[in-house]
């Protein structure tokens, strides 16, 4: 059953020192999100790592009400078998994009939020945000996100929890111990 899959951003090409991308590890209500920064070179790139090897079925955007990107491309980034994790060694294909509305209807007050089903394995999702919408809100010409999710499933092997022979000898130990007094 798809669930909400842990991640945490390990790249970003720009940030606001204000609104940092590490914002985007966590959401609530109190959470600003990310922010370019002021007169930034476009496109930016922000890449999640994800806790441990995923099936991606949904990735969803909420973007901020007037910081808006026209564009926002998905990568999923995996790794060969028996590799580490890392930047470095990752593979990137891209998914597709997805194209926001300037939001000029809503008076820049309503934030977009963007769904994309998608069907892809690996460790890594790189988003390439685009160039903003124009609009007299943004003065610095900058896009921001306000939160990023990424709904599927783990792929990785069950890791058994199998106790060491001195943790499982003393365990037994005191177990035995406990039933002698018991009576048993």
């Amino acid at each position: 059953m798809p669930y909400k899959l842990p991640f945490r951003v390990v790249h970003v090409s720009g940030q606001d020192d204000n609104f940092k991308a590490s914002e985007l590890n966590t959401h609530g209500p109190l959470t600003k999100g990310w922010q370019s920064s002021r007169f930034c070179l476009y496109p930016q790139d922000i890449v999640i790592q994800l806790n441990f090897r995923s099936r991606l079925r949904k990735i969803q955007i909420l973007a901020h009400q007037y910081l808006i990107s026209t564009k926002i491309e998905f990568f999923v980034g995996d790794v060969p078998d028996g590799t580490k994790p890392s930047l470095e060694n990752a593979r990137y294909t891209r998914l597709g994009y997805v194209s926001l509305s300037d939001n000029e209807k809503t008076g820049y007050k309503a934030r977009e939020l963007k769904s994309v089903h998608v069907d892809a394995h690996g460790v890594f999702l790189k988003l390439n945000i685009h160039k903003n919408h124009i609009n007299k809100y943004n003065l610095y010409n900058q896009v921001g996100l306000i939160a990023v999710n990424v709904i599927g499933d783990n792929i990785e092997p069950k890791k058994l929890d199998i106790m060491d022979p001195v943790s499982y000898l003393l365990l037994w130990s005191y177990t035995s111990t406990q039933f002698k007094q018991l009576g048993g």
